[in-house]
């Protein structure tokens, strides 16, 4: 039965971490050295292993990523550091994998001070391996992920990350929540390592052991002694993290004078390294500040790298912030455990979103919507206009011979934008009536707000483009008041507010007698516009898919396999 499992891979200066996860508490963890031997008939290995003579061994790869020179190695050849990188966590892969096993997704750390240029970089050499599954994120952020999986949600806040390896030390402020995410640009520095602290070490050691003065370290022996001294030094470092006191044995010469050993307590190594220590303080004030935040809003301090579990480093951090300084029992591991808990998020995700299927019923409902959503809205056609009837042109012709009646007796008063009274209302006549059958046409409904068309030959004639009224047939207006009992003449009704005053009326003059006036054949007018069918009601809500629901469900920070999630881009 194949058992599926998520790999975390951290490539460090020093040593590689792979963590195979199963889902459970039982995971896998991988250490190997960053040391890769090349040989012509055999595939790459990652380790120190001893391999043949011809072999070529490459390290210190890690901090070369984004160079332009290529490594030269002692053959000779030359390497590109991105595709050292990528071999390593190839040979990762291939080390940790079974024929009962298969990785549901892979997640690798990046360091957090590399540059988006870097990081592309190094995403091209994964892709040129074939290793385009694997998903490259920020150590900070898989190390964050894992504080979140120990100690429960975070929530939102921000929490600096202190990672002190084999290389350097950088310094992170990371936004926890749900869009955990770099803040600022991390502060990364050589001068505050593990390798520095070795070195120190290895000095203080030589000081008190009793060896000649005069030994040559250009010797071979010599120099391959002083190597080995040096990574007793290391385990010494290491040892004094858990322990009190331990014991360096020291011998440069073989054929010389015996080995000494020297006893190496914790006090003594701290005061060697509380001035370099000292000065990553100032290092994290200006992590803090580039992120645009105060100390206070720190909510803890998290310990990575290597260093990390050094008693001195939560000490002093802890005693000049006051801050909650948290670190895991192996603090070199802490990045890969967290890309292993990504990497299972990851692939959660890409199950989820293959098992949740849509209803039939909903996606045929989906596919009507738009449909029915983007329909024409009906339109008027305004150059056909409708044509006079026989009755409504008989009906013109009439309203106008009553209207010419009525201006003999002196009834009737024309004038431009006057409105009718209320005592006009009052006293309508049938003539109004006619006015308005003749104005809105037989068979319509009179709109009494309307202006009545005027059947005078002069008036009748005025061009469509009036400015009193745009787009109108005519814009003189039929209004009918009352006569002044005393002089007969016609009263004009109070205008209203921004109409055009009338002309002022003539002098009175007597009335005539009822004349006989011949009927002027009248233009036909023809009947205002039917008003434009509205367009149907559409729904003021928005139109929610079915698909895009189930989308924003199941979503999360994590992107696609194969993708770079996280980085800053400074």
């Amino acid at each position: 039965m194949t058992q599926r499992l998520t790999l975390g891979i951290t490539v460090g200066s020093s040593n590689s971490v792979a963590v195979a996860a199963a889902g459970d508490d039982s995971d896998g963890v991988f250490t190997q050295p960053s040391v890769l031997r090349l040989a012509a008939a055999t595939p790459p290995a990652l380790g120190a292993a001893t391999g043949k003579s011809g072999d070529v061994v490459l390290e210190g790869f890690l901090a070369r990523v984004g160079d332009p020179v290529d490594i030269l190695a002692e053959d000779g050849s030359t390497h590109s550091a991105a595709d050292l990188v990528a071999t390593a966590i190839s040979c990762l892969i291939d080390e940790t994998s079974t024929a009962t096993t298969e990785y549901d997704s892979t997640v690798a750390c990046h360091p957090a001070w590399w540059s988006r240029h870097t990081v592309d970089i190094q995403r091209t050499a994964l892709d040129r391996v074939g290793l385009r599954e694997v998903t490259l994120v920020p150590e900070p952020i898989a190390a964050i992920r894992w504080l979140e999986a120990t100690n429960g949600p975070l929530g939102d806040g921000a929490v600096l990350v202190y990672d002190l390896g084999a290389a350097g030390l950088t310094v992170s402020v990371v936004r926890t929540g749900d869009h955990a995410s770099l803040l600022g640009a991390p502060v990364h520095t050589t001068d505050v390592a593990g390798a520095e602290f070795d070195l120190l070490t290895m000095r203080y050691v030589l000081a008190n052991a009793a060896v000649p003065n005069d030994f040559d370290p250009f010797d071979p022996v010599v120099e391959e002694e002083l190597s080995v001294l040096r990574e007793r030094c290391r385990t010494a470092k290491e040892e004094l993290s858990i322990n009190t006191a331990t014991v360096v044995r020291v011998r440069l010469n073989p054929a010389g004078a015996p080995s000494s050993n020297i006893r190496l307590v914790r006090g003594e190594l701290e005061d060697l390294l509380r001035a370099p220590l000292l000065t990553s303080i100032d290092l994290i004030r200006d992590a803090v500040h580039r992120a645009g935040l105060d100390i206070g809003d720190i909510g803890s301090v998290l310990l990575t790298g290597g260093g990390g579990s050094i008693p001195l480093v939560a000490e002093l951090i802890s005693a000049e912030f006051g801050l909650p300084v948290v670190a895991a029992p192996r603090p070199a591991q802490t990045s890969a455990r967290g890309a292993a808990i990504l990497a299972a998020d990851l692939a959660s995700l890409a199950v989820d979103q293959v098992a949740i299927p849509l209803p039939a019923a909903d996606t045929a409902a989906t596919k009507a919507l738009p449909s029915a959503s983007l329909s024409p809205l009906p339109t008027v056609d305004k150059s056909r206009r409708p044509r006079l009837t026989g009755k409504q042109r008989a009906a013109i012709v009439a309203a106008a011979a009553i209207v010419l009646g009525a201006l003999a007796t002196g009834t009737v008063a024309i004038g431009t934008g006057a409105q009718s009274s209320p005592a006009s209302t009052e006293h309508s006549s049938p003539a109004r009536a006619a006015e308005i059958a003749a104005t809105t046409g037989a068979g319509q409904p009179a709109d009494p707000n309307a202006p009545v068309a005027a059947t005078d030959p002069k008036a009748a004639v005025r061009p469509k483009s009036d400015p009193a009224q745009p787009g109108s047939p005519a814009a003189t207006t039929v209004a009918v008041v009352q006569s002044d009992p005393a002089s007969g003449q016609p009263v004009a009704p109070p205008a209203e507010p921004g109409a055009p005053q009338p002309a002022p009326p003539a002098a009175p003059v007597p009335v005539p007698a009822p004349v006989t006036v011949p009927v002027p054949v009248p233009v036909p007018v023809p009947a205002p516009l039917p008003a434009p069918p509205t367009a149907p009601s559409l729904p003021t809500g928005a139109l929610t898919d079915p698909v895009d629901t189930v989308g924003g469900v199941v979503g999360t920070v994590l992107r696609a396999p194969g993708q770079i999630v996280g980085g800053h881009g400074g």
